[in-house]
């Protein structure tokens, strides 16, 4: 194989890219700089210019680049790692009346033996073949995040507003999961995880240390999709076509969540409660100001369709 055969390997360089999509440590990655003459240390010799005929020409400027200094440097929404952002927002929505103004269908105790059941299929049938995914979207809402991201083409440079957005729903989806895990509803108390009853279900992984009613990767990946979906619905131009976007993401959280049934993790009602939560806080969030400021932002960020 000659070297330039090598060449078409130069389009995978375009894969940098995906490091925005969690908007982590990763993002930014690592850059060595030499301990004996760092970057800032420098000094521009030459510089070219190109003029309005097309023509380059240089100049001798001897700059230090330790005295450069851009003119124009201000922060700007889009400079926002969208997992700092959200916090903000978190604590928009943690001021309304949330708590009393959403409440959830609890699970039916007549049918847990039938969604055990449901769960020991699941496990037979499906574990194996679905284990990748179950691993991969596992740690934290930002593993499943790169599925979102993936799905719309999008990275934290590309659509700044709607990479936060999701950062909101992960985050917001947290808190309001955590808080129906502790007090689902009137008559119920915090409900145990399916292995907790079914020892033999023994989940490939480490069986989180909060009660399983709702589903937390329920809640987030749904209200990923609700919120992406909406932005996508919303675009200027769009009248409905945006529509198209609603089934790929919602069908994509059903899976997120159906992931961690397969796990016996979770039992289906818990999945459902989860959904539930998500629609719920939509219709919260969506009345917020910064929330709402975002959610226009994130739309305009997308050509008119």
């Amino acid at each position: 194989m000659t070297p330039s055969s090598h060449m078409g390997d130069m389009g995978d360089m375009g894969d940098t890219g995906n490091a925005g999509h969690t908007g982590g440590a990763a993002a930014a990655g690592t850059l060595p700089d030499r301990s004996d003459l760092p970057y800032v240390t420098d000094v521009a010799e030459v510089v070219w210019s190109r003029n309005g005929l097309g023509n380059w020409t240089s100049a001798t400027v001897n700059k230090p680049l330790k005295d450069v200094r851009a003119p124009d440097a201000i922060w700007t929404p889009a400079d926002w790692e969208g997992r700092w952002r959200a916090w903000l927002i978190l604590a928009e929505f943690a001021a309304t009346d949330w708590r009393t103004a959403i409440t959830l269908t609890p699970w039916d105790p007549a049918k847990v033996d039938e969604e055990i059941g449901i769960l020991i299929r699941y496990a037979e049938d499906e574990r194996t073949d679905a284990l990748g995914e179950i691993v991969a979207q596992n740690a934290s809402y930002e593993d499943f995040m790169a599925y979102f991201t993936s799905l719309l083409r999008i990275t934290r440079s590309s659509h700044p507003s709607m990479f936060q957005l999701l950062h909101v729903a992960g985050t917001v989806g947290i808190l309001v999961s955590m808080y129906f895990k502790h007090d689902p509803g009137p008559g119920r108390g915090p409900r145990p995880r399916p292995s907790q009853l079914c020892p033999a279900l023994l989940p490939p992984l480490t069986v989180p240390g909060h009660p399983a009613f709702p589903s937390g990767h329920a809640a987030q990946s749904m209200l990923m999709a609700l919120i992406a979906g909406e932005v996508m619905a919303g675009r200027n131009g769009a009248q409905g076509g945006g529509d198209v976007w609603k089934p790929l993401l919602q069908q994509l959280a059903c899976r997120i969540a159906r992931n961690r049934e397969i796990a016996g993790l979770h039992y289906p009602s818990d999945t459902q409660a989860g959904f539930e939560l998500a629609r719920k806080t939509f219709n919260k969030l969506r009345n917020g100001e910064l929330f709402g400021s975002l959610f226009d932002a994130a739309i305009a960020e997308w050509p008119e369709a």
